[in-house]
């Protein structure tokens, strides 16, 4: 019975995605490496947070195409159901809070409840506009000072950036930290995920490739051409001319 409830529950928060294959408005295929794959869906994570309920979460669903990070499903006391992005070390049928006026380990908070010299993720830019930084997994940011109107935070990358104090963030670190050693193990799972092998222009044909055709594997094997035969990439006719007449130019004008 729990199953079937939370099926119905997830069509409401899950939508399909309409994917083009690598073909433009008339149906031509113009990106030669994308095609196929398993269908994918989008799940509408809160990024805002607006619920001030007690929320326990009820699953973490580890396989999304479009997060790197887990997601999990939560139910609030409300009565609500919602994805959100997990924190490290969060736990499925475990209680949390939405903090706004105490400070807890993976509860939504204003920053001024959160002293300087911690690690902070899902960060919003400008107050109530939802989660706009550190979404992605294992990522973090540092709060480096405060004062009455603003924090100072240093990111990932060395960026520093000053944020209202009335900004939401949550402690700690997202999951699935390790997410950037993970293995695809086949090629078929790349397949999944909408991927063509990729073939050097050198071994297609000049229809297909600028560097298609000609005699041996040398690279290129002839001057870069389009598949009706004109000069590409390469110094074409025109460009010698131009060439020319810059320097008769310059002669002229000594």
């Amino acid at each position: 019975m729990i199953i079937f409830l939370l099926k119905r529950v997830k069509k409401n928060i899950i939508i399909g995605i309409n994917r083009k294959s690598g073909r433009n408005s008339f149906g031509r295929k113009t990106i030669f490496t994308q095609s196929g794959g398993y269908r994918q869906f989008l799940h509408m994570i809160d990024y805002k947070r607006k619920q001030t309920n007690l929320y326990t979460l009820l699953t973490i669903e580890k396989k999304n195409v479009k997060f790197t990070a887990f997601i999990g499903l939560v139910y609030f006391a409300n009565g609500f159901f919602n994805y959100i992005i997990i924190s490290d070390f969060m736990n499925k049928i475990d209680d949390y809070y939405y903090g706004f006026s105490f400070v807890l380990t993976r509860a939504p908070t204003f920053l001024y409840n959160i002293p300087a010299g911690n690690f902070i993720h899902h960060i919003e830019v400008k107050p109530t506009k939802g989660a706009k930084l550190m979404r992605a997994a294992g990522t973090t940011a540092f709060i480096i000072s405060q004062d009455n109107e603003n924090s100072f935070l240093k990111m990932k990358s060395g960026w520093l950036l000053k944020l209202s104090n009335y900004c939401i963030a949550i402690i700690g670190r997202v999951s699935n930290e390790n997410h950037f050693i993970t293995d695809l193990k086949k090629a078929g799972n790349n397949r999944k995920l909408g991927f063509r092998p990729v073939v050097r222009g050198i071994a297609k044909n000049p229809c297909d490739h600028a560097h298609g055709g000609g005699e041996g594997t040398c690279s290129p094997p002839r001057a870069h051409r389009t598949w009706n035969g004109k000069l590409t990439k390469s110094p074409t006719n025109n460009a010698i001319v131009q060439k020319k007449k810059r320097f008769l130019f310059k002669i002229f004008k000594k």
